[in-house]
C-alpha cells in the first residue's frame, strides 16, 4: 500500500504532465501546492519515525533537540526533556479515549478485552488489548515516563529498567505517599502493565505492543502482599520500551502542566490534558468529545457535563496555564469553540 506522501506526489507529477501539455498556469500552481502538501506528509511521517542520532553532537545541540523530541545518543533512545512543572505525554495517547472518563466498577476492571478499538483524533488507530484503563491510569503513566527523564528507554528485556519506591513515585506524581495512594498506584501499573496495544499513527504503525513493564519487589499479582505490611520503601522496578520513542516526534508530544492531573479528576482532568495539546481554538463536535473522553453516560448528561466541567475550568481560582478562558456552544452546528487563558497571555 502506498503512503500519503507517495500518492500525493503521483497526483503532482500528473498535474504537472497536464499543464506541460496545455501550457496552463493554473495547474501548474496546482501542481506545486500538490508538492508541498506531499512535503509535509513526507516531514510528518519523518517526525514519527527516524529518531535523530546525535552521538557527536555537542551537549548545547543535544539540550537544544530534547526540548522537541526524542534522540538516539551512542545507540541508547531518550525521550524529550520538559521541565519538572510538567508532564511529557503523546498527543496520540491524549487525543483519544485510552484512559477513558467511564466509572468502570470493579468486575469492569478485570475483566480482559481484546483488540477493542480506541477512539481516537486524526490518523490514529489505536486497539488494545488487555485491562481497560481509566482516567488516573493516565497520570501514572506520566509519572512513568518523568522517572525516564535522564535515563535511556529499554532496547531489551535486560536493559533500561529504572527502579524507585512507591514513596518516589507517589512524589513524582505530586501526591503524598499513604496506604491509598500506593494501592492506587499498584493496581494502576498492574493495569498499565497489561495493557498491549496495536497502534498506528498517519499511516505508519508504532512498535509499542506494551505501554510499560512492571515488576513488583514483592512479586507481580494484584493481592500479593496484605495491605498492612505495605510501606513506602517497597520497590518498583519499570521498563519503557524503546517504541515509545516515536510517538515523540516534533509537534507529537505535549508537555502538560502538573496542575492538569493533580488538582481535579475525571472529564475536567481529560479536558485540560486534551486542550494542553492545542495551540489555539477551533470548534469541536460534542459527538467527538463524547467519543475521545470514553463517557457512557449518554450523550444528554455528557453536554451537562461538559457545560459543568468547562464552568469549573473557569473559575477564577483556576491556574492560568489550564485555565479557560470562555467557552462557546453552537446548538445549531452541535459543537463547541474553547479558548484558553494561556492563548491570551501569549
Amino acid at each position: 500500500m502506498k503512503d500519503r506522501a507517495t500518492e500525493v506526489r503521483q497526483q503532482a507529477s500528473a498535474v504537472r504532465r497536464a499543464a506541460q501539455s496545455a501550457d496552463d498556469a493554473t495547474l501548474r500552481q496546482a501542481a506545486s501546492t500538490l508538492d508541498r502538501t506531499a512535503d509535509g506528509h513526507e516531514k510528518r511521517a519523518a517526525s514519527m519515525t527516524e529518531i535523530p542520532d546525535l552521538s557527536g553532537a555537542s551537549v548545547s545541540q543535544v539540550r537544544a533537540t530534547r526540548r522537541r523530541r526524542a534522540v538516539r545518543i551512542n545507540e541508547l533512545v531518550y525521550l524529550p526533556s520538559w521541565r519538572e512543572s510538567a508532564f511529557g505525554l503523546p498527543n496520540a495517547l491524549l487525543r483519544s479515549a485510552l484512559f477513558s472518563v467511564a466509572k468502570l466498577d470493579g468486575d469492569e476492571r478485570r475483566a480482559a478485552v481484546f483488540d477493542l478499538p480506541i477512539y481516537a483524533q486524526g490518523d490514529v488507530v489505536l486497539k488494545l488489548t488487555g485491562l481497560r484503563l481509566i482516567d488516573y491510569d493516565r497520570q501514572v503513566l506520566a509519572a512513568v515516563l518523568s522517572a525516564y527523564r535522564d535515563f535511556p528507554l529499554s532496547q531489551d528485556a535486560e536493559s533500561g529498567w529504572v527502579r524507585l519506591s512507591f514513596w518516589q513515585f507517589a512524589g513524582l506524581m505530586g501526591l503524598s505517599y499513604g496506604l491509598k495512594v500506593h494501592l492506587a498506584i499498584r493496581e494502576s501499573l498492574v493495569r498499565l502493565n497489561a495493557a498491549h496495544l496495536r497502534l498506528r499513527v498517519n499511516r505508519r504503525d508504532v512498535p509499542l505492543p506494551r505501554l510499560v513493564e512492571v515488576a513488583f519487589d514483592d512479586g507481580y499479582e494484584e493481592l500479593a502482599t496484605d495491605p498492612r505490611k505495605l510501606k513506602g520503601s517497597d520497590l518498583i522496578a519499570l521498563r519503557v520500551p524503546e517504541g515509545m520513542a516515536e510517538l515523540f516526534g516534533p509537534a507529537c508530544w505535549t508537555a502538560v502542566p502538573a496542575v492538569a492531573f493533580t488538582e481535579n479528576a475525571g472529564l475536567v482532568r481529560w479536558l485540560t490534558g486534551f486542550f494542553s495539546t492545542h495551540s489555539g481554538p477551533y470548534p469541536l463536535e460534542i459527538n467527538d468529545l463524547y467519543d475521545l473522553s470514553g463517557s457512557d453516560c449518554g450523550l444528554r448528561e455528557f453536554r451537562r457535563r461538559l457545560k459543568n466541567a468547562l464552568a469549573k475550568l473557569e473559575e477564577p481560582g483556576t491556574p492560568d496555564e489550564v485555565r479557560v478562558a470562555a467557552s462557546v456552544f453552537n446548538k445549531k452546528a452541535d459543537t463547541i469553540e474553547v479558548f484558553l487563558e494561556r492563548w491570551n497571555q501569549a
